[in-house]
């Protein structure tokens, strides 16, 4: 008979490729014989609980565990990896005890314990919530000094040689008097902290707090952290409850019934692997890769996945916080529900990023019925753009639809895209009544997609009567006509060239859906999935709206405002979709380390990025609210002279990083190398090759192994990287040259803040390691999270 093997939510966060499938296969063993001889599960002698032993995990890492019951089958409790000595000196101090008072589960040390023992392979859940909380904090507070000064004075790093780099030291702490007002005894009798930790929390300040949570049973220090938060005791208290009643005094190990009582009961469940009871979960430690793992979902993603909604559905959610993963399972979730097969769609910004979803959505389900296109039963994934000329083209009557949108049209499908200077040719056509800080094809381009194209406007009084809503530039009658002359041109253009944009595409597939749906005919999906939607456009919401049919579980929508780098913000109850009361918060980044987000937040000071404009001030996103799962080493910076001398500090870095990788058997190609770039990034290549460092340069094609890789930050959303390197952020490479977006206050500030978000994209697509290189003067968005000098 199977043993049952229970194991920690968060035990597998923090493990590489290389042993992680090490850890799968011990545990393999452990489950389909614990007696296995290369197993070499011990006991350990003298030890605080009976029930601890070890197994090998190979020659340099053993697991420590506790056998729970052996009848009517054998039950075990994995705690953690460790280094294979420290396993036996960890082994001999831990316990497991039910608290008296809240019934959680814990896992103790023996109190004559040295500090400073051996560390889990995968930290502590508290030590990463206690360096999250300081990241939010120390983020939040250079976010207010930002907001009072531009930039903060710059520190000058050291530059690579031979390999090592200057690593910036830590912020100072910054005395804040105590950070919690809470009484002790709440603490101790309301939520069950040990009196000793309680008395200690209420005297520290923020930095004392989170080292006395470091040090605290897990449970007690996530409730320390969430109380720091601004949580209530009462609200603490109902996070924590289960319903376990038997419990022991802090020094006294609880018996296993008790202990698995207290695993399977209220909050805590969620925490925890039961293999016999999760069979995904045991599906994938059993049969699957490092990469089913990344698309696996952690306890608290879960909830999204299941839900059932009235409606159109909203999930925000930082970089890293597993928005993506989530849209993946519920599209295989949804595609299970039902009988007939519904009609799914699983819909993202770019074609690339599109490919990068059905990668992994194999990996998830290798047997997912897949869709030929969008409205057939099963799963279709597809760009945005992909999806509009499927509509346009399976469209009854393509002529009248473009018509209705554009003035003009014809039986087959016109030629997609348009080149950028068809505005500044119509600018320069029709264009001389324009002021000149209309002369812009940016501002022409946005006005086109946010006001033309969803109102269907056809003539210049329709234009001279539309509303402008969010629109910064002001225009007066006469500029109305100039600015309608232009347009008028740009069309007559597109249609002697039987050519439309991609923008005009998906108005015009918003409106063929529309059409088919008077004449009766359904909407041809049943649940569409949005991620990236930050970056649609109006035609794309219009087109999103009438793809699927309104009701349940219609429209499920995946955003982050931080990484919006191609559109402006958008209403979306102005295209039909209602999400008021429907929109919830991932807040726990699992790809990036705390010190990472620090950097990539302080990064967004001086943006505005709440996400209130979609759903008029419902609420707003903040800082403080989103947490790092992970702690690491803190990024580097390199500042070099010359151009020259960059390059030169980079090809050392990149021969150091692909050592210490290929030592800890990770491929060079979870090294990146980002760029703003793409000539930029070619001139890497062939620098870096005259300095004897081969590295790749990516484009549209999907990664492959063997050499680092060097692409734009464009091109690097939605992909991650175990190290990466921000190249070239100089003050002249970023924020790129703004000119012909200085039409109007709002259109610069919103193309500064796209800025802002390239970078805080690239620097959060490391799981680990972050550099920073720059060369004579750094760019304003990377100063305030660089440090002061001494």
């Amino acid at each position: 008979m199977k043993s049952n093997v229970i194991i920690d939510s968060e035990m597998f966060t923090d493990l590489e490729n290389h042993l992680f499938t090490k850890v799968q296969s011990t545990i393999k063993k452990l489950r389909n014989d614990w007696r296995s001889p290369g197993l070499h599960v011990e006991p350990i002698e003298q030890a605080k609980d009976s029930r601890v032993r070890t197994a090998r995990v190979n020659q340099q890492y053993r697991l420590v565990l506790f056998h729970l019951e052996e009848s009517p089958k054998d039950v075990f409790y994995v705690e953690g990896v460790y280094n294979h000595d420290d396993a036996y000196d960890v082994a001999g101090s831990k316990f497991l005890r039910v608290n008296d008072v809240s019934g959680q589960f814990e896992v103790r040390r023996r109190q004559d314990v040295p500090q400073g023992r051996a560390k889990n392979a995968a930290d502590s859940e508290i030590k990463r919530r206690a360096a999250e909380l300081a990241a939010a904090q120390q983020a939040k507070r250079e976010l207010e000094e930002a907001a009072r000064n531009d930039t903060a004075p710059v520190q000058e790093p050291k530059s690579v040689d031979g390999g090592e780099g200057g690593e910036p030291p830590p912020h100072p702490p910054t005395p804040s008097g105590p950070a919690l007002h809470v009484p002790v005894e709440d603490l101790v009798d309301v939520l069950g902290m040990d009196r000793e930790i309680a008395e200690r929390a209420v005297m520290a300040d923020e930095v004392e707090l989170l080292e006395i949570a470091s040090d605290a049973p897990r449970w007690q220090g996530e409730a320390l952290v969430e109380l720091a938060t601004g949580r209530s005791v009462q609200e603490v208290k109902e996070a924590f409850r289960t319903e376990a009643t038997t419990g022991t005094p802090a020094d006294v190990p609880t018996d296993s019934d008790g202990v698995l009582k207290a695993i399977h009961s209220g909050t805590s469940r969620r925490r925890f692997l039961i293999l016999d009871e999760d069979e995904e979960y045991a599906d994938v430690l059993e049969h699957g890769d490092f990469a089913a793992w990344h698309v696996f979902l952690h306890p608290d993603q879960r909830r999204y996945v299941d839900l059932e909604s009235s409606g159109p559905f909203r999930l925000t959610g930082g970089a890293g916080t597993g928005k993506t993963v989530v849209l993946i399972h519920r599209a295989v979730r949804l595609a299970g529900r039902a009988t007939p097969a519904p009609r799914i769609v699983l819909t993202t910004f770019t074609r690339g990023l599109a490919e990068s979803l059905k990668r992994q959505l194999r990996s998830l389900d290798p047997d997912h019925q897949v869709a030929k296109g969008p409205g057939d039963p099963g799963i279709y994934v597809g760009g945005i753009d992909q999806i509009s000329r499927f509509v346009v083209n399976s469209a009854r009557d393509k002529r009248g639809v473009m018509a209705d949108v554009l003035g003009w049209g014809q039986d087959t499908l016109p030629r997609l895209g348009r080149p950028s200077h068809d505005w500044d040719r119509a600018i320069s056509d029709a264009g001389d009544e324009l002021p000149e800080q209309l002369r812009s094809a940016h501002f022409f381009a946005t006005e086109y997609s946010e006001i033309v194209l969803p109102q269907r406007l056809l003539t210049e009084q329709g234009y001279m009567r539309a509303g402008r809503a969010g629109r910064g530039s002001k225009l007066g009658r006469l500029q109305r006509r100039a600015v309608w002359a232009v347009i008028s041109r740009y069309r007559d253009e597109g249609m002697r060239n039987a050519a439309v944009d991609w923008d005009e595409l998906s108005a015009v597939a918003a409106r063929a859906l529309d059409v088919a749906a008077e004449r009766g005919e359904p909407r041809p999906v049943d649940h569409l999935l949005i991620d990236e939607a930050q970056d649609a456009r109006p035609p794309h919401w219009q087109m999103f709206r009438a793809i699927a049919a309104e009701g349940p579980d219609d429209l499920f929508i995946a955003e982050d405002s931080h990484q919006r780098i191609y559109g402006n913000r958008v209403v979306l109850k102005r295209y039909g979709i209602g999400i008021v009361g429907r929109s919830r918060r991932l807040r726990l980044n699992y790809r990036t380390t705390a010190e990472n987000l620090r950097f990539a937040m302080a990064v967004l000071a001086g943006g505005d990025y709440q996400i209130s404009d979609t759903e008029e001030g419902a609420y707003e996103e903040s800082s403080s609210a989103y947490r790092s799962a992970r702690s690491g080493p803190a990024p580097q910076m390199f500042r070099s002279v010359t151009l020259s001398d960059e390059y030169d500090d980079i090809a050392r870095l990149v021969q150091k990083w692909v050592a210490d990788m290929a030592e800890a058997g990770l491929d060079p190609s979870s090294l990146g190398i980002l760029t703003h770039e793409k000539s930029r990034a070619a001139n890497l290549v062939a620098a870096l090759g005259e300095r004897r460092v081969r590295i790749r340069h990516l484009e549209r094609e999907a990664p492959s192994e063997g050499l680092p890789l060097v692409l734009t930050l464009h091109t690097a959303k939605g992909m991650e990287f175990s190290r990466v390197i921000l190249f070239g952020m100089s003050a002249q490479s970023i924020p790129a040259n703004r000119r012909g977006m200085d039409y109007d206050e709002d259109a610069l500030l919103q193309a500064r803040q796209r800025e802002r978000s390239l970078l805080y994209v690239g620097a959060t697509r490391a799981r680990d390691y972050l550099a920073v290189s720059w060369n004579d003067e750094p760019s304003e968005f990377i100063a305030p999270a660089l440090k002061d000098k001494d």
